[in-house]
Parts: C-alpha cells; sequence; structure tokens
C-alpha cells in the first residue's frame, strides 16, 4: 500500500482530487445555462486537464531506479483518470435541470485522456494538456461538417449517437492509453 500512495502523491494525485471538484463547479456554473456541446466539452476539458497534471513525477532518475511495474501503474493512473473525470462531470451536471446524454461525456472524456496520455508520451508530461487543448479549440471554431473528416475533427462537440465521433475518441483513447502505458510521459 505504500508504493501506491508514494505514487499518488508525487504525481500530485491527492490535490488533483483536491482542485477537481472546484474546477469542475467552476466550468459548470459558468457555463451550464441552457447545457450545448460546447459547455458541456469543455466542462469536460476542465476535468480531464486536472486529472492529468501529475502525468510525470518530479524525479526521473527515482522513477528509473525502482522496481515498480511502472506499464500497470500508468495504465491505471489514466484509467482511474478517465473514470473519475467523467463522473465528477456526471455528478455536477446532474446539478443542473438540463442533464446532459452520458454517452456524450464519457466519449469526451476517453478521447481527450487518450490525446493526454499520447502527448505526454511524445511530447512530455508537462504537455500533456496541449492537444485536448488544441483539439477542443480547432472543433470550436470549426462549422459543423458531414464530411467524415470533419466529423473526425469536430468529434469533441459531434452527436453522441454519431458512429465516426465514438470511433474518432476511442482510438485516441486506447491509442493514448496504450503509448503511455507503454512508454510513460517522456523527460
Amino acid at each position: 500500500m505504500r508504493p501506491l500512495a508514494l505514487y499518488a502523491q508525487s504525481r500530485g494525485v491527492p490535490a488533483a482530487l483536491v482542485v477537481l471538484p472546484v474546477v469542475v463547479l467552476i466550468a459548470w456554473s459558468a457555463l451550464h445555462s441552457p447545457w450545448t456541446p460546447l459547455s458541456a466539452s469543455l466542462t469536460t476539458l476542465a476535468a480531464v486537464l486536472v486529472t492529468t497534471a501529475g502525468l510525470a513525477g518530479q524525479d526521473p532518475e527515482l522513477d528509473r531506479s525502482t522496481a515498480v511495474p511502472w506499464p500497470w501503474w500508468r495504465l491505471g493512473h489514466l484509467l482511474l483518470a478517465a473514470v473519475v473525470a467523467a463522473i465528477s462531470v456526471l455528478l455536477v451536471q446532474e446539478l443542473g435541470y438540463e442533464p446532459f446524454v452520458a454517452a456524450f461525456v464519457v466519449r469526451d472524456t476517453a478521447g481527450m485522456i487518450g490525446l493526454a496520455g499520447l502527448t505526454a508520451a511524445v511530447a512530455g508530461a508537462r504537455l500533456a494538456a496541449t492537444a485536448p487543448v488544441l483539439w477542443w479549440a480547432v472543433a470550436a471554431i470549426m462549422p459543423p461538417a458531414d464530411s467524415v473528416l470533419g466529423r473526425v475533427v469536430t468529434w469533441p462537440l459531434g452527436a453522441p449517437d454519431d458512429v465516426v465521433t465514438r470511433w474518432t475518441a476511442g482510438v485516441l483513447f486506447v491509442g493514448g492509453i496504450a503509448a503511455y502505458s507503454a512508454r510513460g510521459g517522456r523527460r
């Protein structure tokens, strides 16, 4: 149990768990009236950014010198971050009078967590928030498109029952989880 507590502390998990409800409540209160794909997606993005803040420890040498099964710990870290982020958004949006579709929040959380993991593995943990924020921003400014490529680019704001948006988020989730689990946050 002690290694798990040390891992969580070195990654800032306790601080993220304290900050997460505050950030989600602020985002929800600022954006919820009425819930739209844009406001729900932005609230989900805020939750993902908080939960993925600690994708690398402060001391890379210490991480390399320990006999911890890092791929499994990193896999658990991202999966737990995805679950906590999605649940926090779903619980907070229940406070409103117009609850949003849970499939939308789960899809956006999965895709953005995958993007953060992929970015951490490729560009470094400090830049993990860059790809989700940029992809969301591009999706927010692009006009709705009926083409497959347009729906891939705008997946964070697409309909929750759209097969293309679900597949895009799923591929990003699996790819990001696999890359981060195998490689970790690049130094």
